[in-house]
């Protein structure tokens, strides 16, 4: 926090990378009792206050003026430019209001015109309400506006028009509008106050507009100020982008109310006088919530946008346009599988979401946020018991002490968690990434790496070498923990269980390398060999993770040490549990569903309707059992299918140019699983208790 002492306002400026790269922080500059201002010097003391140059290498910023007496500043920008103006914005805010955000203030300011300085703060707090608003609106939801996806500014990374970024830029700014409209209604501004434009005249039968009607004209044009600014461009995102603002600020329009008064003798209300109030906000984001889930995707003509002519560019846009209402939402791209982690857009997946059960006062929307979240997503929902200490019987005793008791009280929290299945999932992966990159290593194709020489010339054992060109298997180790087990940043155990899966997973791609040798010596002796470690087919190591997920071991966790709510205690309950565990072995949390029935809710879709394999050579004993694992374990019979495909066959060249075929007709047989007659396919038993 900063404040100003009876001498001159004094900052420490620490932070200007941040400026720089555009992201504020909370601790971007702090007052001191020493002026210590990088770039900055004390000009001049003057008799009611304090003023500061500020100079750059290049030019002075500008002068910020402190008086005492009226506590008022401001900053003198006349010779400003965009970034210097953004420098002064940051000092002010410093001794002035406090930056909650530190991303929506940055991006609006640096594009905000020298005139509308004064509206920093509000533009701030609307920025953040617009936010918590997004935050609310999709908590139960697989997207829920999360930190590193809120950044509006298209210049700035954020590229994509989704239908959930069509959200953010609408209920954004509808947040800056809705508090400049509050605020200026409020006389926080000196040039502004209520809308009075139609006080006096007649609004309808048996009432007149009086009172303080909100001024939301004068929100809505600062909002577009500062909002609006952001898009600079004159592509189809800028545009979209563009009309969801306005679209968010007609909400803010659409929700408003009359209120009325009235007059009369004896309180008859013989007439009323009325004036329009801004609506709660969450009235706003709920009327932007239901225009998101019928937003319209907008259809582009790809051709003149192609072409690169600017002209036929914003034809192509404007005839796109045609249609739309202006309060409508409206988006470019299809939204991503939110369900998955996904590291190019930062979305870490519903994996570890909690998810809400079995409460009365929920909504639909609240009890269904597990089958969401976790069931349709291929999670499990798990259950965690936390206690939870509190103060409670608080009495107070004279005089003056307030004395509580500590009640302890257990919460349950429902999360969702991966099964069996998924140890093999980041198993493979992280293998499969392993074996790309030491490939790609060997044949030359990255700048910094290439074949492993490491124990070259030395002796490998009776009668050989090594030397060639071994697979730098170590090099594909390091780079995959860098990119697949960033991914993991929780400290829970089931971030501890996908970090050994992960590790499994490049295990086995050491495991099966093998060793390649070539002879040398007197007419082809081999008295002496040269060898070298080269990766096996991929096949193999996925027969070899296949045989280990087999063999899985479930994690036993001492769930006592793990509901105590205590990190030390919960890292210690981990560990234990990992004492035994060999690094090559898979291991999960939780046991895996039923795969043979149909489970909407999962997304499973059972083994009806699979085909299997009965009958052919080379089959492997898996292969030929597949019938009885598919249909008769899980209570389905085998259905055999019969399909007539016609292909060319003799074909022959005719000189010159042709070839002639004979359509051939072949019979193919396929072998299903099919309900068993007089059986609805639900409700039946297991005829063999196997693996599921």
């Amino acid at each position: 926090m900063c404040t100003y002492a009876t001498m001159a306002p004094i900052c420490l400026w620490d932070a200007a990378i941040d400026v720089v790269v555009g992201a504020f922080s909370q601790r971007i500059v702090t007052c001191r009792t020493n002026l210590s201002i990088k770039g900055a010097r004390p000009y001049k003391y003057h008799q009611r206050g304090v003023r500061l140059q500020l100079q750059s290498p290049s030019s002075t910023l500008g002068t910020h003026f402190w008086d005492r007496d009226e506590q008022a500043y401001a900053w003198n920008t006349a010779a400003m430019g965009p970034f210097d103006l953004l420098t002064a914005v940051v000092l002010s805010a410093c001794c002035h209001f406090h930056f909650a955000s530190a991303w929506t203030v940055n991006n609006f300011l640096m594009t905000g015109p020298k005139a509308f300085l004064t509206y920093a703060s509000s533009v701030q707090v609307g920025a953040q309400s617009g936010m918590q608003e997004c935050k609310h609106q999709f908590a139960w939801q697989r997207w829920n506006c999360p930190e590193n996806t809120l950044q509006l500014s298209t210049h700035n990374g954020l590229r994509s028009a989704t239908r959930e970024t069509s959200f953010v830029h609408a209920i954004s700014a509808a947040g800056v509008m809705y508090t400049l409209t509050k605020n200026c209604s409020m006389g926080d501004f000196d040039n502004c106050g209520c809308d009075d434009s139609r006080i006096g005249q007649t609004g309808g039968r048996g009432w007149i507009w009086g009172g303080c009607s909100d001024n939301v004209a004068f929100g809505e044009k600062i909002s577009k100020q500062f909002v609006d600014a952001l898009e600079n461009g004159h592509d189809s995102r800028a545009a979209v982008n563009l009309h969801n603002n306005e679209a968010g600020r007609l909400a803010v329009k659409g929700t408003m109310r009359r209120a009325c008064k009235c007059h009369g003798v004896s309180g008859s209300c013989s007439i009323q006088t009325c004036w329009m109030q801004l609506a709660d906000f969450r009235e706003v984001g709920n009327y932007l919530k239901a225009k998101h889930e019928q937003a319209k995707k907008l259809e582009m003509d790809k051709k003149p946008a192609r072409a690169g002519n600017s002209a036929d560019t914003r034809g192509a846009i404007t005839h796109a346009f045609r249609g739309i209402a202006r309060t409508e939402l409206i988006y470019l791209e299809d939204s991503p599988d939110y369900c998955v982690r996904n590291q190019s857009t930062g979305f870490q997946g519903t994996e570890g979401r909690e998810c809400l059960k079995g409460n009365k006062n929920m909504s639909q929307w609240e009890r269904k946020s597990c089958g969401r979240l976790c069931y349709k997503c291929g999670l499990r929902v798990v259950e965690k018991r936390i206690e939870v200490v509190s103060s409670c019987n608080c009495k107070f005793h004279w005089c003056c002490t307030v004395r509580c008791d500590r009640c302890t009280q257990t919460v349950t929290k429902y999360y969702c968690a991966p099964t069996r299945e998924t140890s093999f999932v980041h198993a493979i992966s992280a293998a499969g990434v392993v074996y790309t990159l030491t490939r790609n290593c060997s044949l030359g194709d990255l700048d910094n790496c290439g074949c492993d020489v490491s124990k070259n010339g030395k002796t490998g054992g009776r009668g050989w070498l090594w030397g060639g060109c071994s697979d730098n298997v170590d090099f594909g180790e390091r780079i995959s923990k860098q990119y697949v087990d960033a991914q993991e940043t929780g400290q829970d155990s089931r971030a501890a269980v996908n970090l050994h899966n992960n590790e499994a997973g490049r295990l086995a791609v050491k495991a099966t390398m093998k060793r390649i040798c070539r002879c040398h010596g007197m007419s082809e002796s081999c008295s002496v060999q040269t060898c070298w470690t080269q990766l096996s087919d991929f096949r193999e190591i996925g027969n070899y993770l296949k045989i280990k997920h087999d063999r899985a071991q479930k994690l036993d966790i001492e769930k006592r040490r793990m509901r105590a709510g205590n990190s030390a205690d919960s890292r210690g309950a981990i560990v234990d549990a990992f004492g035994s565990i060999d690094k090559t072995e898979l291991i999960y949390l939780e046991d895996s569903p039923d795969y043979c029935r149909r489970n909407v809710s999962l997304g499973l879709y059972g083994t009806e309707g699979r085909e299997c394999v009965q009958h052919g050579d080379g089959l492997t004993q898996w292969e030929r059992r597949s019938c009885r694992r598919l249909c008769h374990e899980c209570g389905l019979r085998v259905e055999e299918r019969r399909t007539e495909a016609v292909s060319s066959c003799n074909c022959k060249f005719h000189w010159c140019c042709k070839v002639n075929c004979d359509d051939c007709s072949q019979v193919i047989v396929k072998h299903v699983c099919a309900r068993r007659e007089g059986s609805d396919g639900h409700g039946f038993r297991r005829r063999h208790r196997g693996p599921k």
